[in-house]
């Protein structure tokens, strides 16, 4: 689900019990650092740290990577919910799932990404009805010419409407979800616009992506993500939600550890490298976290599923790539500060965009040259 991010579309979490003096979990397959050589003020982190405590703010995780070092890993009790009901006050741990919310278009991406290197999926310029041909019907006009990159893009051009509240019954999502058949759902929709011309958030584009690695693979998302990204990343612990029909919902289903969402964010500021073996293409990272279309936010663009922005950190304008979800679910990317953000919050359907503003201010603001 939508996570809406001016520049910043952010959350902020860590652990409730311990201060910043407390040791970092032990995490054998990741260095850690001090905020010392990080460049980072520690100071001003503890402060969040506090805040947070208090009850300032409802993040429940954070995490900071600098130079491919741990630097801070903390995680916080807070009010949160399990897609889509609440569920009270939890005491989130290293151990809990959460939320990953519309993250998870970005793992679908990745998916994508690396059914391409295996040469299942020929080209992201296939056209998507030969993917669907059980839904020919629907391949007219333009609506014929849409194609894998337009699906990446949020530029398919399909009549969509994800600007209301999710509860709204009128939600293209929403709409979707309660579908007996979702992907019919989605092709059916009127052309809107010409492909590749209009950017227009949809959570249908997301799922007929993870659908064109199913049929391009033979698996389902949940196994093809397990096999061929979470296992080589070491992670072992996930749930994707899945319908009682055996539909796996792919615009928002995921819930995973905040640590394996940092490994996620590790993998695409090493261009798609871990431990000797590329994943994913370095093309494919460089395309994915690239500025290629602007979004309907103002000083915001898209790349293939990932939010592009350019704040300024320490003096510069810096180019951050986000993987973003409702609620305040975050892996923010700034490779030019080698520099990673990962939060988990309950700012669910809020549009405030409060923890934009505290990664901004607060965690981006601590950071040096």
């Amino acid at each position: 689900m939508r996570t809406i991010i001016p520049i910043l579309l952010a959350v902020i979490c860590f652990s409730c019990h311990k201060t910043n003096e407390d040791p970092l979990p032990e995490t054998p397959d990741q260095e850690t650092g001090t905020f010392e050589e990080a460049n980072i003020d520690k100071e001003k982190i503890l402060k969040l740290e506090n805040e947070i405590n208090s009850g300032k703010y409802n993040i429940h995780s954070l995490i900071i990577l600098r130079k491919n070092k741990l630097i801070y890993e903390h995680y916080f009790a807070g009010e949160d919910a399990v897609f889509p009901n609440p569920v009270g006050k939890v005491p989130h741990t290293r151990d809990s799932l959460h939320d990953c919310r519309s993250v998870t278009k970005s793992i679908v991406s990745a998916c994508v990404g690396i059914a391409l290197k295996q040469g299942k999926i020929k080209s992201i310029d296939d056209k998507i009805f030969d993917y669907f041909p059980g839904y020919k019907q629907y391949a007219t006009g333009d609506k014929a010419d849409i194609t894998i990159r337009h699906l990446l893009t949020m530029s398919s051009g399909l009549d969509w409407n994800e600007r209301i509240s999710y509860a709204d019954p009128a939600n293209s999502e929403r709409q979707m979800l309660e579908a007996q058949d979702p992907t019919g759902f989605v092709l059916q929709c009127k052309s809107a616009a010409k492909p590749g011309t209009v950017f227009n958030y949809s959570g249908g584009n997301t799922h007929l992506l993870g659908q064109i690695v199913e049929r391009s693979t033979g698996m389902t998302i949940r196994e093809f993500a397990s096999r061929y990204l979470f296992q080589p990343l070491g992670i072992e612990k996930f749930f994707w939600t899945t319908r009682a029909d055996g539909i796996t919902w792919m615009p928002s289903g995921l819930r995973m550890r905040p640590i394996d969402m940092a490994k996620v964010g590790r993998l695409y500021m090493q261009q798609g490298q871990w431990e000797g073996q590329q994943l994913l293409p370095a093309s494919w990272i460089a395309q994915s976290t690239r500025w290629i279309v602007n979004s309907s936010e103002d000083g915001v663009g898209y790349g293939f599923q990932f939010w592009c922005s350019r704040p300024q950190i320490a003096g510069q304008q810096v180019d951050m790539a986000q993987a973003a979800g409702n609620g305040g679910q975050i892996i923010s990317m700034i490779p030019s500060l080698d520099l990673e953000v990962v939060m988990t919050a309950g700012y669910y359907n809020d549009e405030t965009d409060i923890i934009g503003k505290v990664l901004v201010e607060e965690v981006l603001s601590a950071v040096k040259k």
